[in-house]
């Protein structure tokens, strides 16, 4: 019987294909030193949130347009608008060394700010809070001394690598600075916002409304199937966990909504109306 050695064309893509921290490794090794400083924290930031560890050409541009909902386009601001620029300039990148086939940067959509600079001079204080669950709370504090502890570490490791000799030419002090980077932006990324957070408090909530940090479980009216979730802030949202952002497909439907109310979702597969079965 003939074999052959041929590789399929989808396995050869998978293989060949690069993880999304190894296309952040590749991407600002190149990056001019002016700018990296204030790029790099964003552009790991945005690899924390789809994982490190998944293939570019898994991506897909629903989710990055998640990302844009969720990190910017709603708040046009020059800040926000900054952020989108680093992961946008970094999705350019991956299409322009074909590392993706499709252009995912065209779906973050930088908008112009139509704050005056007198008028955010007037009201620099004007933050929004963030509410967090009390578990959220807790997690994001643990996450946070982890970090720090993670921090020291690296710089120990920048320390040793550098005096290993040519800095030019020295992987792992790259890779430390790197990792540094990443370390810094999570870090920062988790100050701010537990600065601003606000703990909810169920005892003063309405238990058959909808709200931030409500627990309840949808029926989808065509196949009976139960889904349980947390309602959350985007800062808090993990799928794995069940904990769902305010801004998702699913959050900003049901957001509000009472015991027994149905909401309908566009999904991929067209739209899903669900029943909400239970709240707590």
């Amino acid at each position: 019987m003939a074999t052959t050695s041929e590789v399929p064309e989808q396995v050869q893509k998978e293989e060949t294909s690069l993880s999304l921290n190894k296309a952040f490794q590749t991407y600002v090794r190149q990056m001019p030193k002016e700018t990296k400083k204030a790029a790099q924290p964003e552009i790991a930031k945005f690899v924390r949130w789809l994982g490190g560890d998944r293939l570019i050409n898994s991506i897909v541009p629903s989710e990055i347009g998640e990302y844009n909902d969720i990190f910017g386009a709603k708040t046009a601001t020059r800040d926000a608008t900054e952020r989108l620029s680093a992961v946008k300039l970094f999705l350019t990148f991956l299409k322009k060394k074909e590392h993706i086939n499709i252009n995912l940067a065209q779906h973050l959509r930088l908008r112009k700010s139509r704050v005056s600079a007198a008028k955010v001079s007037a009201a620099p204080n004007q933050t929004r809070s963030i509410r967090l669950t009390q578990s959220g709370y807790n997690e994001m504090k643990k996450q946070l001394t982890q970090l720090q502890n993670e921090r020291v570490k690296i710089v120990e490791d920048i320390q040793r690598a550098a005096a290993d000799g040519d800095v030019r030419e020295n992987a792992p002090l790259e890779a430390a600075r790197e990792a540094q980077g990443m370390a810094v932006g999570k870090i920062q990324e988790i100050e701010a916002t537990l600065k601003v957070a606000v703990i909810i408090d169920a005892k003063n909530e309405d238990r058959d409304r909808v709200h931030i940090g409500s627990k309840f479980e949808l029926t989808d009216t065509s196949s009976t199937k139960v889904f349980k979730y947390q309602l959350v802030e985007p800062n808090e949202a993990n799928p794995l966990a069940s904990k769902i952002s305010i801004l998702s497909p699913v959050g900003s439907a049901i957001l509000g909504k009472t015991l027994g109310d149905e909401i309908t979702v566009k999904t991929p597969r067209g739209e899903q109306v669900y029943k909400i079965s239970k709240t707590a």
